[in-house]
């Protein structure tokens, strides 16, 4: 496998051409990434990658002006967060809009994602970011809110169905909940 594909250490060296390739091969396609020299000239270390496809970039001009934000783990070899901007079209269909590999959830790396989204994906007023509202994010949009002109942010209604549901312990409940948000 190692033969075909590479080991890790050769693979992970070969992400610098791999961004390069995609914004050659992708006009307007926008990478923007951070990467230090801890221990020796020789060994490269990713800090940060924020990517943003070009018709992602584009087609988020046509979308209801809301950015539904999240992140999840990694888990093996490497450790990180994948942070997602979605969007909603008008079907109501997801519509992927920004990606980030970060160290984690921290209010420095939400800035920094928000900062990326703001700079090369929308500068668009009105705003609505919509999120579990987690510290580290929280924080990030203490900072870069103010940024956007008119933008707020909200709470995901998953998330507050489910913290409705772990204090009352009813799924009836907590699926009206849902649909209740739905509505407004």
């Amino acid at each position: 496998m190692s033969r075909i594909f590479g080991d890790w250490e050769g693979s992970y060296k070969e992400l610098p051409r791999w961004f390069n390739a995609v914004q050659w091969y992708l006009p307007g396609t926008i990478v923007r990434y951070g990467a230090s020299n801890h221990d020796s000239p020789n060994t490269y270390i990713l800090d940060r990658v924020f990517w943003a496809f070009k018709p992602c970039i584009e087609g988020f001009a046509f979308c209801k002006p809301i950015l539904q934000v999240d992140g999840t783990f990694f888990t093996g070899k490497y450790n990180g967060t994948l942070l997602i901007a979605s969007s909603q079209d008008g079907n109501r269909r997801i519509f992927p809009v920004a990606f980030a590999i970060v160290e984690g959830e921290t209010k420095e790396a939400w800035e920094w994602f928000f900062f990326n989204i703001r700079s090369f994906v929308t500068q668009e007023a009105n705003i609505c970011i919509i999120s579990d509202r987690g510290t580290g994010l929280l924080g990030a949009l203490r900072v870069e809110l103010p940024q956007w002109r008119n933008a707020h942010s909200v709470y995901c209604i998953r998330h507050v169905a489910s913290n409705f549901n772990k204090e009352f312990r009813d799924t009836d409940l907590k699926e009206k909940v849902i649909a209740m948000g739905k509505y407004m």
